[in-house]
Order: C-alpha cells, then sequence, then structure tokens
C-alpha cells in the first residue's frame, strides 16, 4: 500500500469518525503499534494536522482545525471504504480514460451530522437532533434511534424509529440541523421494524402500449424472462426502488416510449407505497 493510500485512510476515519486509534489501521495495514505511530508522525509532518493523544477515550480526537488533504469530503467515500475496502489509487501519471460517467449531484452532509449516527448505529443507541423536513418551516428537536444507512436518487437517508411520530421513518442526512449523541439505549432496533425487515418482490415490464419490437428492445436490455424482470427489495425501499427506475404508478405518460416500464403486480406492491 503507498504512503498516501495510508495517509488517506488516517483521514477518512478521523474525519468522518471523529477521532483515530491504531487499532484499525494496524489490521488495514498489516503493520505493528510502533509502525502505526511512526506513520502518524509522518502524516502530521507532511499535513500540519496535529493529533493529540486523548488516554480517557483511548484514541486522537480531531479539533476545528483539521484539514484533510487526501480524501474527497463525500460521505460515499466512506461508506465505499467501509463497505467494500475501496481505496484509491494516487497516480502521477495522467491517461487517457474510455469511460465517462455523469455524475449526480453530491448532497452535503456535514461531519458533525454524521459522526453522531455513525456511533448510535454501531451502539445501538439514540440521538438527539433537530431535523428540517419539507413540511415545516422550522427545525424540529428529535430523538431517533438509527439503524440504517440508505442511498437513493443521489442521497443518503437515515433509517430510524422517531420517539415523536413513534414509528419508523427516513431521514435525509443533509437535512439534519445538529445532531447529539444521546447514549440512551435502543428498544427500538433494525429488527423490529416490519417494513425493514419485509422482502418484496416488485415485477416490471415493458409497456403494453409498446409495439412488439419496442417490447423486444426492453427485454434484452433489461435481460428479462418471459417478458419480466422480478426485483426484490425491502418493503421500505419500494418507492425508492421504483422511483430510482422512473417507473409510474399514479399515472402513465401519454408517450409510452417516455414510459418505457410499467409495475404490473401495483395491487401487490401499493400498500408499501406512500404519498
Amino acid at each position: 500500500m503507498e504512503v498516501a493510500q495510508r495517509y488517506w485512510m488516517i483521514e477518512l476515519l478521523a474525519f468522518w469518525e471523529g477521532q483515530i486509534n491504531t487499532t484499525p489501521l494496524i489490521k488495514s495495514f498489516g503493520l505493528s503499534r510502533q509502525s502505526v505511530s511512526a506513520l502518524f508522525k509522518q502524516y502530521q509532518e507532511a499535513t500540519g494536522n496535529d493529533f493529540v493523544y486523548d488516554a480517557k477515550r483511548k484514541a486522537y480526537p480531531i479539533d476545528d482545525h483539521f484539514k484533510p488533504h487526501y480524501i474527497d469530503q463525500t460521505v460515499d467515500e466512506y461508506f465505499d471504504w467501509l463497505n467494500y475496502g475501496k481505496i484509491p489509487t494516487f497516480s502521477n501519471t495522467a491517461t487517457q480514460s474510455t469511460q465517462h460517467r455523469i455524475e449526480a449531484l453530491a448532497r452535503f452532509v456535514s461531519p458533525q451530522v454524521m459522526r453522531p449516527l455513525l456511533k448510535a448505529v454501531k451502539d445501538k443507541t439514540a440521538v438527539d437532533c433537530e431535523y428540517l423536513s419539507v413540511s415545516s418551516s422550522d427545525p424540529q428537536g428529535r430523538l431517533l434511534y438509527p439503524h440504517s444507512f440508505v442511498k437513493t436518487a443521489g442521497r443518503w437517508h437515515v433509517r430510524a424509529y422517531c420517539d415523536m411520530r413513534k414509528h419508523y421513518l427516513d431521514f435525509v442526512l443533509s437535512r439534519f440541523q445538529h445532531v447529539d449523541y444521546d447514549g440512551k439505549a435502543s428498544e427500538h432496533t433494525e429488527q423490529q421494524d416490519t417494513l425493514w425487515n419485509t422482502q418484496v418482490t416488485l415485477i416490471l415490464a415493458p409497456d403494453s402500449r409498446l409495439t412488439d419490437k419496442q417490447k423486444h428492445v426492453l427485454e434484452n436490455d433489461y435481460g428479462m424472462t418471459d417478458g419480466q424482470l422480478n426485483i426484490t427489495t425491502r418493503a421500505a425501499l419500494v418507492k425508492y426502488t421504483l422511483d430510482d427506475l422512473q417507473i409510474k404508478t399514479k399515472m402513465l405518460e401519454a408517450n409510452p416510449q417516455a414510459q418505457q416500464l410499467v409495475c404490473v403486480n401495483y395491487t401487490d406492491i401499493k400498500q408499501w407505497l406512500y404519498d
């Protein structure tokens, strides 16, 4: 692993978790504790970011002056490493790519919001927060018990039990105004979230108004079997899945070529939709 990659991981953990200790780095780098301590010093000299060991927390917390040099500061970058072990390469040689991707606009997610949420998900505890919903002009205080993060339509949500609403809801990360770690042990965990644990199958097919040739093109595009495509998702994510696939359920597009796909088992899945 390159030195830049090691510096990147130090920054990634420090930035999103608010602190860092040697244990995850020892496991990731395959180095001794002494070697990781030396790496910390090298990183500090290279970047000017100082770490002061906190014996009570058994970690090196960061302060407001911490300035990242290697990470891109998106929450996707953190989750890509956490879930898939994805580590970027730092090459000085420019290469001409034959691949071009149009990326969705990034939604800003504050590390001050993420740090207590990440800790609460890990510890199965509560957070005290202020959240600005689209239906309210002012932030509302809530006690939440978060259990999972979900990305859809280019933005991240946290799935949590809301003590104010008394059921599980999805909260857009960029709409949190303030989050504090509460530490209260949760009685409302992932296991009690019925919609999260209910598996639902969406049956998709080409719009019936298309010609047979047009239907065949779509069947080939999506690798359909017998003219249909089955997608299994969680009941809590049915609406998100259909939205991401641009499949309308309330009304059909006037032009079937614009609609393209329809959900043929709407009656079965409509209970999982919301307005």
